[in-house]
């Protein structure tokens, strides 16, 4: 199994690229992202295809995989910005020259729909990238502890470190135990929709983190299920789920609490829930690929150590 290391900090000045592998952005949101990584003390640069529109995607796939591939091979720029999830980096994924990008390791930052790029830079280039706040969602509003958690990561990245969340907001344990590998994974729809393929997600003795946002009960039940069946719980040594945010429960549905227990419960590896990273705020930044270890209570005082 190819380790991950990590790519160079930013420092104050630096040229980052902002990329646009997914959906697009109104033109008055492009101000929003630029001054997101002017906050930073960073200089953006701003690919082509975030200023495109082909339907819901920022511009022809074609686009988006140069964009991806020019902000990597480029000496100048320092490090990579995902504009925005939504949908479309899957389709790219044929056209990235990982070869290169292998190369060029930088910082790299996104979620969401971004899930599909964590995984296979981590795979296939073997450096660390970030699961943190897009520039769309405009840095200059982000709530202290939002921001403080991402300019750790991409400033300070080598330094060990536990990962907290916020005040007020618990590690609910599934099953204790301590387990310890590099982190995996990020949105579970998006998981679940590369099984199968060149880019799967690998989960041996790794750590699997899920999150989701906006399904009903049902979808997150497939998902998982199929997960499940390819063998993703059995491989992993340890699970942390994070927050469902508007996964609402209908009167005929079953519970998350339910589902958990039925699905990933019976594989006895120490699980929690309720990490906040993803779809909410405030929320904690992740280092993709970076070996962590969880230390799970039956007293509920779960701990996550980034080794």
């Amino acid at each position: 199994m190819q380790r991950t290391f990590s790519p160079e900090p930013l420092s104050p000045g630096d040229k980052v690229a902002v990329i646009a592998p997914s959906s697009p952005v109104n033109d008055a949101d492009l101000q929003k992202i630029t001054d997101s990584i002017k906050l930073l003390d960073l200089k953006p640069v701003i690919m082509d295809s975030c200023k495109m529109r082909h339907g819901y995607l920022s511009g022809s796939d074609v686009q988006r995989a140069e964009d991806f591939n020019e902000a990597f091979a480029s000496k100048e720029i320092k490090g990579v910005f995902s504009m925005r999830g939504g949908y479309g980096a899957m389709r790219i994924l044929p056209m990235i020259d990982f070869d290169t990008i292998k190369k060029h390791p930088k910082i790299f930052v996104g979620y969401s729909d971004i899930t599909v790029l964590h995984t296979a830079l981590n795979q296939r280039c073997g450096f660390i990238t970030f699961h943190g706040p897009m520039a769309a969602e405009d840095y200059t509003r982000l709530d202290r502890f939002t921001l403080s958690s991402l300019k750790k990561c991409i400033f300070h990245q080598n330094i060990p470190r536990q990962l907290n969340n916020p005040k007020g907001e618990v590690l609910k344990t599934i099953y204790p135990g301590t387990a310890t590998g590099p982190l995996t994974g990020g949105n579970l729809t998006v998981l679940a929709a590369t099984l199968g393929t060149p880019y799967e997600i690998d989960t041996e003795n790794k750590i699997l983190f899920i999150e989701d946002v906006c399904e009903p009960m049902y979808r997150l039940d497939r998902a998982l299920t199929s997960l499940a069946l390819a063998g993703k719980f059995k491989n992993c040594n340890g699970i942390i789920l994070g927050t469902f945010k508007d996964c609402n429960e209908s009167s005929d549905s079953l519970t998350l609490e339910t589902i958990i227990n039925e699905i990933i419960l019976p594989y006895k590896k120490p699980s929690i829930l309720n990490l906040r990273a993803g779809h909410v705020y405030p929320q904690i930044t992740l280092p993709m690929g970076s070996d962590i270890i969880i230390k799970v209570s039956k007293e509920m005082s779960s701990n996550i150590f980034v080794l």
